[in-house]
């Protein structure tokens, strides 16, 4: 916080030692992954293909499963169709071919309002132009996929005191460092902001959460925590596609790690 907390030479110290003076507490840099049984089948993807920006094929005969209580991260270099793949997940892009089922319902075409229904959660990887409102509150940011929906709103009226109380628990929870839920989420630094997104999107217990570099520019404190919550909902039964360019992060999260290369699925592989 602006102070000099001390200062040795490099021969001295060691990652865990700068990791805890950096953060004030010590950072867990192992993290334990409990062994899972597979659940039943959340994702399903048939010889999907789509489009990018330009009109040019980005995702190419993709197909793979996805199932509860796992997360498959998906590896490879950026501009290989991770993008366009989130997109289509979570209703923001439509496919030219193929099919996707989420619990054995067709979603292929769904909007990304129909997504947030069924219960699929996104965190995207750009936090500022696709993650939050910028000039909202903290509040106000948590509510933005349910503020159509009892216990914050009756009969087309807001319920102030549920949703402070709602910005409250999620404050606590996910330890958002603010001075309070009525400051605009524009003045948070970049691990707030990201645990506010977590905290929305995560609050509804998700069937499916897309990840999208979920730790990209967070200092280590912030990246141990959004990793620990992404395995407790993996615990919990979530099934999470997790895309990163991270491969220790890859390495270190995944039971499998899909290898995409020019938009094709290169091979699916156990990361044990």
């Amino acid at each position: 916080k602006g102070k000099v907390v001390t200062t040795f030479p490099t021969t001295e110290t060691d990652k865990p030692t700068l990791a805890r003076l950096m953060v004030g507490r010590e950072v867990i840099f192992r993290l334990e992954k409990k062994r899972m049984e597979r659940r039943d089948k959340i994702l399903e993807v048939n010889d999907l293909y789509a489009l990018n920006e330009r009109r040019l094929p980005a995702i190419r005969k993709m197909s793979f499963e996805l199932f509860g209580g796992e997360i498959l991260g998906v590896a490879g270099v950026s501009g290989n169709g991770q993008h366009e793949l989130s997109e289509v997940l979570t209703g923001l892009r439509k496919p030219t071919k193929g099919k996707v089922f989420l619990k054995k319902k067709e979603v292929t075409n769904c909007s990304a309002r129909e997504m947030n229904d069924l219960n699929v959660a996104h965190i995207p990887a750009e936090r500022m132009r696709m993650g939050i409102v910028p000039a909202l509150s903290i509040r106000e940011n948590l509510i933005l996929k349910k503020y159509r929906c009892s216990p914050f709103c009756h009969r087309e009226f807001l319920d102030k005191k549920e949703i402070e109380e709602n910005a409250n628990r999620a404050m606590s929870n996910y330890r958002i460092a603010a001075p309070s839920c009525e400051t605009p989420a524009k003045l948070l630094s970049g691990g707030n902001i990201q645990k506010v997104i977590l905290a929305r999107e995560l609050s509804e217990n998700p069937c499916l959460i897309v990840a999208v570099h979920p730790t990209y520019g967070l200092d280590i404190g912030a990246t141990e925590h959004v990793r620990q919550v992404l395995l407790a909902q993996r615990e919990r039964g979530a099934a999470t596609l997790l895309i990163s360019e991270d491969l220790e992060e890859i390495m270190t999260m995944s039971d499998r790690i899909l290898v995409l290369f020019n938009g094709e699925v290169m091979g699916i592989l156990d990361a044990e």
